[in-house]
């Protein structure tokens, strides 16, 4: 039995895959030290912003994300167009 839970463990520690934090362009600050950078458009951090409050400061506000790196222009490149194939004639 002990080695069926061995096996599940190396089995699930093998395929895990390493995660990644993934960065949005919009933030809501709250005070200097805490922020919420998981929105993609400013209309969301607004509507998020007017609801959070913090004892310091009072009311969130949406700031850019210092962070932020768009994807790469390779990844933006439109795929190619299809091959055309003969189409066998009857």
């Amino acid at each position: 039995m002990w080695k069926s839970f061995a096996v599940c463990g190396v089995l699930t520690l093998v395929s895990a895959a390493p995660l990644a934090a993934e960065e949005f362009p919009w933030c809501v600050k709250l005070d200097v030290f805490t922020r919420n950078c998981a929105f993609s458009k400013y209309d969301e951090c607004v509507v998020v912003a007017k609801n959070a409050s913090s004892p310091a400061t009072g009311v969130g506000q949406c700031i850019r994300n210092p962070n932020y790196q768009p994807p790469a222009a390779a990844a933006a490149r439109p795929k190619p167009a299809p091959r055309k194939t003969a189409s066998p004639q009857p």
